[in-house]
């Protein structure tokens, strides 16, 4: 008996030999992965506003003189063409924090721009200036001669 069983598991080894291995094999499987994006780029990514613009908490917030020392007027050859300030000066503290207010042009193509500062009235601060340079984007023009006016003085002019 144990001669019969011997021969049966031999037969059924060979018998399993001689067999095609890619009719055995199951089909590949097909697996569809799905990625979803991490990063999305859209049109409407906000541009960073300048700390130097004012600001609606501003109300809340004394306000105070900034000592302007040199204004000047730079022209970026561009098309259009683009307009700069560069404005060096001293803040009354150093709690205190520059603000431009940048006026569009008047009937006389006149740019007025307000230099100032503010602080928070409840922060004591030391009683000493703080000095600042600042480079004050004021964009481009439709054509026309222009004068540039800060804190009532006339800095300059130009013709885009």
């Amino acid at each position: 008996m144990k001669k019969i069983v011997v021969a049966t598991t031999l037969f059924v080894i060979m018998l399993a030999a001689c067999t095609n291995p890619a009719e055995s094999e199951a089909p590949p499987t097909e697996i569809i992965v799905t990625i979803e994006p991490t990063n999305i780029v859209t049109d409407h990514t906000p541009i960073p506003t300048p700390a130097y613009l004012p600001q609606p908490d501003d109300r809340k917030l004394t306000r105070a003189k900034a000592f302007t020392n040199s204004v000047d007027l730079l022209t970026i050859e561009s098309n259009p063409i683009q307009i700069e300030l560069l404005i060096s000066g001293h803040l009354p503290t150093p709690c205190h924090e520059l603000r431009v207010k940048i006026e569009p042009p008047d009937e006389e193509n006149n740019i007025h721009v307000e230099v100032y500062s503010v602080a928070n009235p409840e922060m004591i601060c030391a009683q000493v200036l703080r000095a600042f340079t600042e480079r004050i984007a004021l964009g481009s023009y439709p054509a026309g001669s222009y004068i540039i006016w800060v804190n009532g003085n006339p800095v300059g002019n130009f013709d885009s």
